[in-house]
């Protein structure tokens, strides 16, 4: 089945396809962590950026199935990475580190249909009042002093929830799993 869309989608797939995936997935994590923070374009993006990638794939693997299935594999753990883990590294890069004071926590329903709840904690920092909503796993108690990574650009988070030694892991090793699978692509097309 693999090799009759590939077959049908013509040679050109693998050569301009896949890549057009790549950076549709790169632009819908770049939507997702810079404004306007659109999460809907940016999951959009990404399952077709993941579909083109992955067809592309298994195009260029000359209509294999496991290329199909590592595609979209690979995609979908490219996105994650560059949407969590980038959206800290970029806090860490062009924003800086401050040491807020939490003032208030609220929790909020912020399911429609299941209960699920979350928190919104009010800070107060040097730099004036901050803003931070959060998973109920992620609440701190008011009065607690808390680092923070505040930027023009990303909304502020706690820096807890950004720690390096996770974040620049992921982000190499999903963009190391994504070269792997196209160099070994292209060496099955030959």
């Amino acid at each position: 089945m693999v090799l009759d869309i590939t077959d049908r989608l013509g040679i050109r797939t693998g050569r301009h396809v896949a890549p057009a995936g790549l950076a549709a997935i790169v632009l819908g994590a770049a939507l997702f962590v810079l404004p306007p923070h659109s999460t809907l374009a940016a999951i959009a993006l990404a399952l077709v950026g993941g579909a083109a990638f992955a067809l592309g794939t298994a195009r260029r693997a000359n209509g294999r199935w496991w290329a199909l299935v590592a595609g979209l594999i690979s995609a979908a753990l490219l996105f994650a990475a560059l949407t969590v883990a980038g959206r800290g590294l970029a806090l860490r890069a062009f924003g800086q580190a401050e040491t807020c004071t939490v003032t208030d926590r609220v929790m909020i329903e912020t399911g429609a249909r299941y209960h699920h709840y979350g928190f919104v904690h009010t800070l107060a920092c040097g730099s004036g009042t901050l803003i931070i909503r959060t998973d109920p796993g992620d609440r701190v108690p008011v009065g607690t002093a808390v680092p923070i990574l505040t930027s023009d650009l990303i909304e502020p988070d706690f820096a807890d929830r950004h720690p390096l030694l996770l974040e620049v892991p992921a982000v190499l090793g999903s963009i190391a799993l994504t070269a792997v699978l196209v160099r070994r692509s292209v060496r099955s097309a030959n």
